[in-house]
């Protein structure tokens, strides 16, 4: 598959570079005997090394940030741990949340065997606080497309924590274990379309890409 069709560069400077994540790819190896992963594909292809600062889940689409340097993928990483970068995402749901706009408080624990997050409504033992804003942007049917806010990044989270009140991502058969077969079976409807961080000197940068559209297989 070439590169052109699993990824495309947005913006780029000396310090970072900001791409589209056009197809399913792994963020980040599990083990060793995984294939190789994105930051890896993607400085082979433009031919230096660059530094992963997040993630994405595998099939999940949308802007991806990387650092050009050891010293900025620390920088960045900062921001990330201390909620300065600003993310954003675009979601297709089954059914209609109970409003039309709200903030989620969850606490999630994944279990690393089975990589599912398991999403409780009050602090637990071994589980991390996790919170979002969604605001319906669009109803079609039984579906609905939000538009999701995070404050903190933990894993799966708004995949487990949609799914929890009643609205699972189109195409999570992980989390979405009502959905009706036909949207059972589509890709995930899930992708990362803002993110905003501080460059070295302090000035803002922000990125945004159009909300998702039904993605079909």
């Amino acid at each position: 598959m070439p590169a052109a069709s699993i990824f495309r560069i947005v913006h780029h400077d000396k310090q970072f570079l900001l791409i589209e994540k056009l197809k399913p790819f792994l963020s980040q190896r599990a083990k060793s005997s995984d294939l190789e992963d994105f930051h890896g594909f993607i400085g082979r292809q433009l031919g230096e090394s660059l530094w992963p600062v997040h993630r994405l889940d595998r099939e999940v689409l949308g802007l991806m940030l990387f650092a050009r340097s050891k010293e900025f993928c620390e920088e960045l990483t900062g921001q990330f741990r201390s909620r300065k970068v600003r993310k954003s995402y675009s979601a297709w749901v089954s059914g209609r949340p109970p409003k039309a706009k709200d903030r989620l408080v969850h606490y999630l624990k994944k279990n690393e065997k089975t990589n599912y997050t398991s999403v409780f409504p009050r602090p637990t033992p071994g589980a991390k606080e996790a919170v979002l804003s969604y605001e319906v942007q669009e109803e079609r049917g039984d579906k609905t497309r939000l538009r999701i806010d995070l404050e903190t990044g933990r894993s799966h989270q708004i995949r487990a924590q949609l799914a929890k009140i009643g609205c699972p991502i189109l195409g999570d058969s992980r989390y979405g274990k009502s959905l009706k077969e036909a949207f059972a079976t589509m890709p995930i409807q899930l992708k990362s379309c803002r993110l905003g961080f501080y460059l070295y000197g302090g000035s803002y940068f922000e990125w945004n890409l159009p909300p998702i559209e039904i993605l079909e297989k």
